[in-house]
């Protein structure tokens, strides 16, 4: 291990033996951290986080506090962190709230810096949070995912995969997949074209969420009757599915 002098880690840490740690970074007891990483200086990683491996951890990142919630007292939770993370400056993140449970970052995440991430929510993989968005509890961000600066995200918020969201815009509500996202209020203004190129999504693919963009955010239509017409009027593939199951299923209601 590469471990700089000044350093303190608990003796009952369990950190793998290529781990790098920077200077004045403070690893409690119990934490796991696995092969690959990087710590850099002055990070703070609280008991109950387990980091996977080849995660870079930035000068000022705090991980494994406790939830900011007045009825989270003594509960022993957890932050699970996946692999080939990279968490920049001063990014939050916290324990969750309930006993037992646990905050999640998938794999191949991008947190950019002063990002916050509150109690119990997960992030799935490939997702990027860009500086300074602020994620309240229980918010499920799914995979690709794009959350621009300074966007606070309200609790119970789902943000749908391969979505994007502009620039310092609330989100009070859940956020379509696959949409390009912006707005006060917040609506649908689209299809993230660009994201799902990106991603290799076929042209046959792409032209039938067009199509389906097209009838929610028709004028003329409310939302129950736009999926009803794509139900008659597209081929009813997994990313439409997906779509309908999505509105369907939420509990704030959609941004479109």
């Amino acid at each position: 291990m590469d471990i700089h002098k000044t350093a303190i880690i608990n003796r009952n840490a369990f950190i793998d033996k290529d781990v790098k740690v920077g200077a004045y970074s403070v690893i409690e007891r119990g934490v796991e951290i696995g092969s690959g990483c990087v710590i850099g200086n002055y990070v703070c990683i609280k008991r109950g986080t387990k980091i996977g491996r080849n995660n870079e951890i930035y000068e000022g990142a705090v991980i494994g506090n406790p939830a900011q919630d007045v009825r989270n007292k003594g509960k022993k939770s957890f932050v699970n962190i996946g692999a080939n993370n990279i968490i920049r400056e001063y990014v939050t993140i916290h324990r969750a709230t309930g006993e037992g449970e646990e905050t999640v970052i998938g794999d191949d995440n991008y947190l950019m810096a002063y990002c916050h991430i509150a109690h119990n929510v997960r992030v799935g993989n490939g997702v990027i949070i860009a500086n300074g968005a602020q994620l309240a509890g229980f918010v499920l961000v799914s995979d690709y995912a794009f959350i621009s600066g300074l966007c606070p995200v309200h609790q119970f918020v789902r943000i749908g995969k391969y979505s994007m969201i502009g620039g310092g815009y609330r989100v009070p509500k859940d956020v379509l997949p696959y949409s390009l996202t912006a707005g006060d209020p917040l609506r649908a203004m689209g299809l993230n074209i660009v994201g799902l190129r990106r991603h290799n999504f076929s042209k046959e693919s792409i032209s039938i969420l067009n199509k389906a963009f097209h009838l929610l955010l028709s004028r003329e239509l409310n939302t129950h009757q736009a999926i009803e017409k794509m139900q008659k009027e597209l081929p009813l593939n997994d990313e439409i599915k997906h779509l309908i199951e999505f509105i369907g299923s939420s509990k704030r209601g959609v941004a479109i």
